[in-house]
């Protein structure tokens, strides 16, 4: 079992800015992403990452998915699949 955090959605748009400096698609993928994993009471970081690349598909970018695909900037083995909580339990 991965190693457990509390959910914080800046990181999302974080990498999102890294990949683009398009802010409305920014907001669109981080709207669309947050909507997907809103009901979810924990989730892994490898289902964002995949919900983000799917997301990026389905708006037809398919070169920023696959960027984004291969970029990990500070990821190791270990947060790859960090279990994320959306409450401090």
């Amino acid at each position: 079992m991965g190693k457990k955090a509390l959910f914080d959605a800046r990181k999302i748009l974080r990498s999102l800015n890294h990949l683009t400096h398009d802010d409305r698609l920014i907001r669109r993928i981080n709207a669309l992403v947050l909507a997907q994993i809103a009901g979810y009471s924990q989730i892994d970081t490898a289902t964002i990452r995949q919900l983000i690349i799917s997301t990026l598909n389905l708006l037809d970018h398919p070169e920023l998915a696959k960027r984004y695909d291969e970029y990990r900037p500070s990821a190791t083995k270990q947060d790859q699949f960090k279990q994320l909580s959306f409450f401090n339990l």
